[in-house]
């Protein structure tokens, strides 16, 4: 019962537009760190950081653990300042970005940075935002889907002679 009073209070929050919160260490001290109703530029800015994270999914997917491990640390090694800097955008901080990211990069963990981005995604709601994009847009981005099948019997005006019986029609 709790539990969904709990998540009755996410959902909530999430529609009202609350927020994600998370707590680190900074300079000695607690402090808690908001991301709030996130505009458009602040998913510009995102979007750029995301477009350059890479990760070699054949690689991670594979069940050698000689090729997986490897793979597993190049996607730390080329992903973890990216991250870091996606976190620092989307806190509402008036701090340098530059500080901010060295402080998310030396303090949250991997679990911490998996729940952020889960939290990140459900606010950033891109869908929206390309629905936006395509209603506004005077092209048609995809081809039109016909709504009604076409008839795959021969009709006897295709053919330009009238159908009888003995046509096995």
């Amino acid at each position: 019962m709790e539990n969904n009073i709990e998540l009755e209070k996410e959902e909530l929050e999430l529609l009202v537009g609350k927020g994600y919160s998370f707590e680190t260490t900074f300079l000695g001290k607690k402090r808690i760190w908001n991301i709030g109703k996130l505009s458009m530029g602040k998913m510009l800015r995102l979007s750029k950081v995301f477009i350059q994270i890479k990760v070699d999914e054949e690689s991670l997917s594979n069940t050698d653990l000689s090729v997986q491990l490897p793979a597993q640390y190049e996607a730390v090694r080329n992903n973890a300042h990216l991250c870091a800097s996606a976190v620092a955008i989307a806190v509402e901080s008036k701090l340098p970005k530059w500080f901010l990211k060295w402080h998310f990069l030396n303090s949250l963990n991997s679990e911490e940075i998996m729940n952020f981005s889960l939290e990140l995604l459900k606010f950033s709601n891109y869908q929206n935002f390309m629905t936006s994009t395509v209603l506004m847009n005077g092209n048609r981005p995809t081809k039109a889907m016909p709504i009604e099948k076409p008839d795959l019997k021969p009709s006897t005006e295709q053919w330009g002679k009238s159908a009888t019986t003995s046509d096995g029609l």
